[in-house]
This record gives C-alpha cells, structure tokens and sequence, in this order.
C-alpha cells in the first residue's frame, strides 16, 4: 500500500498499523501499570508515563531517521558501525561507566542518560549479516572465505555480552542470526555449527554465573521455590489466568500492587490478560503477527540481497523478542530480561524499535522509487 502521496514517501504504511495499535495499548497498559510504582517510588503516579512520553518523542524523531536516511549510509560505514557498537558494548563492564542492575552490569551511563547498547549491537550485526550475505552470497558456502569471518564477527559481542551476563540477548541474536544464514541457504552442516557455538556460550555462561542456571532450574520446577526464586513466573500465571475471557477490566488488575514484580516492563504481558483478559491477549500477539506479515512482504519484495537481508533482520529481531517475553509470562521459557517490544516501559528499546520501523519502510520507500525509476527509463526508451 503505497496511498497517493509523493513518490518519495510512498511505502507499504500499512506496516504501521499494528504498531500504532501496539503503542497505543503500551500506553494504556503503562499509565494502569506504572501508576502504583510511580507514586511508592516518586511520589508522583505519572513519574513512568512522563518519561514514556519522553521516549515517544524521541522515538518519532529515530523513527524519521531510519525512514529517511538512505540505508547504503549503514551498508558503505558497516566496519565503523560494528566497531562504535561493541566499543559501547565493552564500556558497560568499565567501572565508572557501566551500571549493574539486578545482577548484570548491562547498563551505559554517560552524564543523565543511561541505555542499554545491546540494542546498538543487533542493528550492528543485522547490517555486518546484510552486507556480508550480499556481498559473499556465493562464498557464503564456502566455510573458510565466506562463513568463518561471520562467525568471528558474530562471536566477539557474544563474548562480551557473556560477561555482563545477557543471556538473553545471546540467544535472540543467535536466533535472529540462524535465521539470516536458513534464509541465505547456508549449507546445515554450518547452522549445526553456529548451534553448537552458541550452545557452548550458554554453557560457558551458565557455569560462570550460578544465578543463571538457577533460573533454568526453576522453571523446570516453578513451584520447587515459590516464595523466592519462582515469585516472578507464579505471580505472573496468576496474573494471566485471573483474566478470564474477558478480563477485570482496564485499571482493575490486583496482582499490579507490588504482588507482581516487573509489572510494568518485563511482565507486562501479564496485566495485559489480567486487565484485558485473553482476548487483548490474543489480540496483541495478532498485531505482531499482522507486523510480521507485512514485515516480511517488505522484506521480499527489495530488489536487492542487502535490503531483504536488512529488513528481515530488524523485523525478526522484533518478533522473536516479543516471542520470548510472552512465552517467559507464560511460563513457556525461563526468566531473561527482555522487555515486550512497544509495549513495555524501556526507552532504549522503544526508541531503538522505532528507529528499526523506520529503516524497514525505508527498504520499501527505496523500493518503490527503484521501481519508479525504472518506469520512468523505460517510458524514455
């Protein structure tokens, strides 16, 4: 869908659609959600809303960004771009400049702002993946030329992220990177490769960090420890079936007054179906499903490697995150920390998930003046 509108803006809007509805009950769910901690916490209801807007803001601007910039600015600075990106990535374990919370030292902070530069290093590799698949697109089965440099690329951030720990966002990188390498018919005995690396990075990180592997511990048993290391994901079943069909009603959840922890960012999803019942449940996860379809269509028809590569890089990258936060409420996966993409309170997520729209219409927008082009040459001729 491309509307009638100047050549230069036309792109497949319809994208937009589930996310505008996505942000819109990110909203609601906040002000329900954040009100409670807010006024414990701040002494003001509105402390998380106020920022949330805040992030909005920011947001629409990233998000003006990735539509405008010509995506070949990534593609020909991919070196610099990956460098900068783990540069950040290594600061977060500097004492003075990373910030530890909740037992990883994930968090950057420089002056009043504090973000989280994972989110720089998953563009990083989406356009490193886009580049190289494109560029080596026949070497690319070769496992010395074409594919161990990737894997090199791939595990340096993946080393670094182990030591905060993150194992959270190793597994989506390397779920979102498998992907990539399917898409590019990467022969398997490779893929059994890459799964083995990663494999070894999770082993590794669970046997250095034991608080790690508790949390696999209980979630293969969640009731072994209810009081203490199984609260989150007991509180938050709580949560999903007290809703019902229909649910309590907006504002009316119980668990969000301190019973649940995190209600308000990684167990959002929660209060969803407590508040909205499982028909917002089912809902929300239809939009994603709806962004992925339209995703993908934007994906498949770039009429070059590096813009299909790229774009299916964010939009996995989005899906796949909101995959794992909704079967972790749900008590499909164990505890990782990865917030509900759009929905959740978390400004590096949120500015860097619109930015991520912004880039994905940008394939399209670029797609459609191609083919314009083409028109126009051919009319000439």
């Amino acid at each position: 869908m491309s509307l009638n509108l100047p050549i230069g803006l036309r792109a497949n809007w319809v994208l937009l659609v589930p996310i505008l509805f996505l942000l819109v009950i990110g909203f609601v769910m906040l002000l329900s959600t954040s009100s409670v901690v807010g006024y414990a916490n701040f002494q003001d209801s509105y402390f998380f809303i106020k920022k949330h807007i805040l992030f909005l803001c920011i947001g629409f601007f990233a998000f003006l960004l990735g539509f405008f910039l010509p995506n070949r600015v990534y593609k020909d600075r991919v070196i610099l771009l990956y460098c900068v990106a783990c540069v950040l990535l290594v600061l977060t374990l500097v004492p003075g400049f990373g910030v530890k919370l909740g037992g990883a030292q994930r968090w950057l902070s420089l002056g009043p702002f504090r973000f989280q530069p994972v989110e720089c290093i998953k563009f990083a590799i989406v356009v490193v993946l886009a580049t190289a698949l494109e560029n080596k697109k026949d070497k690319v089965k070769q496992f010395f030329k074409g594919f161990s440099p990737i894997l090199v690329l791939l595990g340096i951030p993946m080393a670094i992220l182990a030591m905060q720990p993150d194992l959270g966002n190793i597994g989506l990188i390397l779920l979102v990177s498998f992907s990539l390498f399917f898409l590019s018919a990467v022969p398997p005995r490779f893929l059994i490769g890459l799964a083995s690396i990663g494999l070894s990075f999770v082993a590794i990180n669970l046997f250095i960090h034991p608080y790690q592997m508790s949390r696999i511990t209980s979630f293969l048993n969640p009731w072994s420890d209810p009081l203490g290391k199984n609260y989150h994901i007991i509180q938050s079943l709580t949560a999903v079936g007290s809703g019902g069909l229909t649910g309590l009603g907006i504002g009316e959840s119980k668990l969000k007054y301190f019973y649940l922890p995190l209600q308000y960012s990684d167990f959002i999803f929660s209060i969803i179906c407590e508040e909205g019942g499982l028909f917002l449940g089912v809902g929300v996860v239809f939009l994603f499903g709806m962004f992925l379809y339209q995703g993908f269509k934007v994906a498949k028809e770039s009429l070059h490697l590096y813009g299909y590569y790229l774009a299916m890089g964010l939009l996995l990258f989005i899906v796949f995150q909101a995959i794992i936060n909704i079967s972790v409420v749900i008590g499909l996966m164990p505890v990782t920390g990865i917030p509900l993409t759009f929905i959740s309170f978390g400004g590096t997520s949120l500015v860097t998930s619109l930015f991520y729209i912004g880039v994905i219409l940008n394939v399209s927008r670029e797609t459609h003046l191609k083919e314009h082009e083409f028109i126009v040459q051919r009319k000439r001729e």
